[in-house]
This record gives C-alpha cells, sequence and structure tokens, in this order.
C-alpha cells in the first residue's frame, strides 16, 4: 500500500532541538516526498500561529493539525476542516481546579495564545521552546474576560509547584470528565484538551476529507502525546530521541531530530510514499 500522508510532529521530531529550525536533510526529503504526490501534514501541540515557521520552511504543506489535534486547518484557505475544543463551561471548571494551586495557564483560542498579564514577568526564567512559546502570548488583563462565551482550544499549564501539586489537579480534572489530561511529571507541565481531541482524531478528520486510509499515513513523532497517531497510523516511526512509550508505540525508531531522523525515514520509505 502506498503511502499518501505523512503527519509529522514538530518538537522533538521534525525541528532541531533550537525548536526552530527544520534541518536542510528533512526539508529536502519532505519536498520530495510532496512531489511524489505525498501530503505533508503537520501535527502538533502547537497552536497553528506557531507552526507556521515551520512550514513555510518545507515550503509543501497545505494541511495543519494544531493544539493537540482540536483544530484541523487549511492553510491555503485559512478555513478550518475540524475543530474539538473546550467548551466554555469545561474552560471555567478546569480552571477553577487550577486556581489554587497557582500555576500559569495559557489559553490557546482562535489560533493564537492568551496569558493574564504580569503572570510571565513573575515566574522563574525560562529558556528554550518554552522562551520561544512565550513570545507568542497574548497578554491581556483578566482571562475570563477576554474569552466570555469563546470555545478554546487547550489549556498549557505550566509552574505547577510540585509532584503532589500535579496529582492533585490531574484528580482534580479526572472528576470533572469529558477531558484529556496529558501530564508531564518531570517538567510539572500539563495540557488539557477536550475528551477526543488528539492528534489521531485530527489526522482522522483531514484523512476522511482527502479519502485518505489509516493505512496509507506515515506518522513520526516522539513524545507521549503522539502515541495514539502513532499506535493508529498505518506505518509510525519514533525518534531515538523519544520517549519510552514512544519508541515502543512505533513500528520504527529513527536517528534523534538533530541527526536527520525524519529524513533517514522518509528516505528508507520512499519507494512507498505516492506514485512511486
Amino acid at each position: 500500500m502506498s503511502i499518501r500522508m505523512i503527519a509529522v510532529d514538530l518538537d522533538g521530531t521534525l525541528l532541531a532541538s533550537d525548536s526552530v529550525t527544520v534541518p536542510e536533510e528533512n526539508i529536502r526529503a519532505l519536498r520530495r516526498a510532496a512531489e511524489k504526490g505525498a501530503e505533508i501534514v503537520l501535527a502538533s501541540g502547537r497552536s497553528l500561529v506557531m507552526m507556521e515557521d515551520a512550514a513555510e520552511q518545507l515550503g509543501c504543506v497545505d494541511y495543519a493539525v494544531s493544539a493537540l489535534g482540536a483544530v484541523v486547518t487549511d492553510r491555503r484557505t485559512g478555513r478550518r476542516l475540524a475543530e474539538r475544543e473546550l467548551t466554555p463551561e469545561q474552560r471555567r471548571a478546569a480552571m477553577e481546579v487550577l486556581r489554587p494551586y497557582g500555576p500559569l495557564v495559557e489559553v490557546y483560542c482562535g489560533s493564537r495564545i492568551y496569558v493574564e498579564r504580569g503572570e510571565l514577568e513573575r515566574r522563574p526564567p525560562v529558556s528554550g521552546f518554552d522562551f520561544l512559546r512565550f513570545r507568542y502570548d497574548d497578554r491581556v488583563d483578566a482571562l475570563e474576560a477576554a474569552l466570555g462565551e469563546r470555545t478554546v482550544e487547550k489549556l498549557d499549564v505550566d509552574f505547577i509547584p510540585d509532584l503532589g501539586a500535579l496529582e492533585a489537579i490531574r484528580a482534580g480534572l479526572a472528576a470533572l470528565g469529558g477531558l484529556n489530561v496529558l501530564a508531564y511529571p518531570r517538567r510539572l507541565q500539563m495540557e488539557i484538551s477536550r475528551a477526543g481531541a488528539t492528534k489521531s482524531w485530527g489526522i482522522q478528520a483531514l484523512c476522511a476529507h482527502l479519502g485518505i486510509e489509516a493505512r496509507e499515513v506515515l506518522a513520526l513523532g516522539d513524545s507521549d502525546n503522539d502515541l495514539d497517531l502513532l499506535s493508529w497510523a498505518g506505518c509510525s516511526v519514533a525518534m531515538a530521541n523519544g520517549s519510552p512509550l514512544a519508541r515502543q508505540a512505533a513500528d520504527m525508531v529513527t536517528a534523534a531530530n538533530d541527526e536527520g531522523g525524519v529524513a533517514r525515514a522518509v528516505e528508507a520509505l520512499m519507494d512507498r510514499i505516492g506514485n512511486g
């Protein structure tokens, strides 16, 4: 069966460890795959605005699955093809669970990221991807006033005080029901989205739109938030730098993101891609 779609994660997968640069070998391999007829799709936990630079570097990306799968967008027109967002009631209930622990909460809404003014400034300095991510934040005086009755893509939770707080938050969110919660104990971070809003959900919605079957999809990722996609796709590849669970879920493991792992995997499968 030919590979008609390549769904690739960004951070830790397509991008180098600076979280900005797409290695040249990855660009060449994915452009070659696109020339053979494959759809190159970016699938990330990032907001759409934070995915645009990588898409521009590649120059062959028509579709993006953003915010952990909550939104599927046709980049050529800006039209949303599918969305599965948190309701205002879900957002407020989750915020009430978070409030006693005082973490930083970023709200992904309308392909932008909102944070209350002053929240970033009172936190410890950050570097790497977190520094890059915070540069995109829109500062508002009050999240509730800014968001009102709008649905939101997901909540990113940072600076959770300790593991005890993380577990208490996780339990409180579980009691609400209807949420997809990804916790990262080592980083004391968390992502909250609507139940069912996953990368595989977004890619499945796009496949339905394009008439592509699961067995015709190649997925590449490195993180626990890629597990559902790696398990669903007909062919899946994890990065050598990926989490143990990601490497276990994938059909094969390629080189690390800083070693052109995406290019190596795509080149190895090139005879199956597109029209051959």
